[in-house]
C-alpha cells in the first residue's frame, strides 16, 4: 500500500558531483514529509511528496545554480523547514 503519491522527477543521479554538497545540507535537518517519523534527512530516502529524494533534489538543483551551502541551508529551512538545532 502506498502512502502518498510523489511527482518528484530527479535532475541528475544520486552520485553527481554535489553528493558530498548534497549531504553536508542534509545533515542539517529532518525529512519534511511528516510520514517517515521524521527520519534525518541525510538518512532518509523516502518518495513521499516533500519527501527525502524531493527535498535533496530541490538541495542538488540549488548547488549547480552556484548557490553556497550556506545559503542552500537557508532556502531548505525557509522551504521545508525541520531544521535540527
Amino acid at each position: 500500500m502506498t502512502t502518498g503519491v510523489s511527482n518528484y522527477k530527479p535532475v541528475s543521479s544520486p552520485n553527481s558531483e554535489f553528493s558530498g554538497q548534497v549531504r553536508l545540507v542534509a545533515a542539517n535537518f529532518r525529512c519534511a514529509c511528516g510520514g517517515c517519523g521524521e527520519l534525518f534527512l541525510i538518512d532518509c530516502t523516502c518518495d513521499m511528496p516533500r519527501g527525502a529524494k524531493e527535498e535533496k533534489d530541490f538541495i542538488r538543483r540549488k548547488l549547480q545554480q552556484g548557490m553556497s551551502v550556506d545559503e542552500v541551508i537557508t532556502l531548505v529551512e525557509k522551504e521545508y523547514g525541520h531544521r535540527i538545532s
